[in-house]
């Protein structure tokens, strides 16, 4: 397995910012503020490495689909540093705002699966592994509660 740098970072940022979200699910579930925020503090720093990726592969001519979700993997980190860091807006409390936010970070998570496969099949299915095991802790999350109905 020959891997450029860039390649590995991409990989690694990849692991990490999910290894960082399941830290953030199960961080919430048991009530611990400082590490939710280390977590989260975690994944924003990863808009250096994959930024860095991004300027080399649009310096290397990568393919026009890969570019993009580059663009939206960096546009989710952006939104995510925005809402929670500096604006500190809770819009995870009305639908109309979290889901373009949910749907912004699937897109992201199948950013780093799709462009891993590109780079290694096996790094590839290691981050669609990592994907489920964050879906998993996001059931984890939300296990025990209950959801009150109005009408």
């Amino acid at each position: 397995m020959s891997l450029n740098i860039f390649d590995w970072l991409f990989i690694i940022s990849g692991v990490i910012y999910f290894l960082s979200i399941i830290g953030i699910f199960i961080s919430v579930k048991k009530g611990r503020e400082k590490l939710v925020r280390g977590f989260g503090t975690v994944m924003l720093s990863l808009m250096i490495p994959l930024s860095l990726v991004f300027i080399n592969y649009l310096l290397i001519g990568q393919e026009l689909w890969i570019m993009i979700f580059m663009i939206l993997i960096l546009a989710y980190l952006v939104v995510e540093l925005l809402l929670d860091y500096i604006f500190k807006i809770d819009f995870r409390t009305k639908a109309s705002r979290h889901i373009p936010y949910i749907i912004l970070e699937y897109i992201a998570c199948f950013g780093f699966i799709g462009i891993s496969f590109t780079i290694n099949e096996n790094l590839g299915w290691l981050m669609s592994i990592l994907f489920w095991a964050m879906l998993a802790s996001l059931i984890y999350l939300y296990s025990g509660k209950k959801k009150e109905f109005k009408m």
